[in-house]
């Protein structure tokens, strides 16, 4: 019931975020999806993921893939253990505190998760490449590359 809750809360922000922006493309219905052209030292690929349905966002999605066999990083037992242990987050908190923190900020780049920093930078990176996505009713999958000097 939590969860849902915190989802609710989560699709309302995020409504009202993008409800508050005016923009001259219509968008089109669809998924928006872009991810990292690699895996990190960890073995896990970023990616954040839109859907937009009668022009209005509906959900988002921020996470990564194991290379090892797919599996989402939030639904590993494993790393919530180890992490929740060692920083007090985990990947399903600090995925959902990314993406409220950069709704509530109007779409501005918010501070790093502590414990999470990697996933944090990779997220924001994402995010800007997200944005054009569906800002330019673009649905192909885009992958890029993470840049350095970012």
């Amino acid at each position: 019931m939590k969860k849902l809750s915190m989802l609710l809360i989560f699709v309302i922000l995020f409504l009202l975020a993008f409800a508050a922006c005016e923009t001259a493309v219509k968008v089109q219905d669809g998924v928006y999806r872009v991810e990292m052209a690699e895996f990190d030292i960890n073995g896990y690929k970023d990616f954040v993921e839109f859907e937009i349905v009668g022009g209005k966002v509906i959900s988002v999605k921020a996470d990564a893939y194991s290379q090892e066999d797919g599996k989402l990083k939030t639904a590993s037992k494993e790393i919530r253990t180890m992490m929740e242990a060692v920083s007090g987050t985990y990947p399903e908190k600090f995925y959902l505190d990314l993406v409220n923190e950069y709704i509530g900020s109007g779409g501005t780049r918010t501070d790093v998760i502590a414990g999470a920093t990697m996933s944090s930078e990779n997220f924001f990176y994402l995010m800007k490449y997200a944005e054009n996505a569906w800002k330019t009713n673009d649905q192909s999958v885009r992958v890029v590359k993470l840049d350095p000097k970012n």
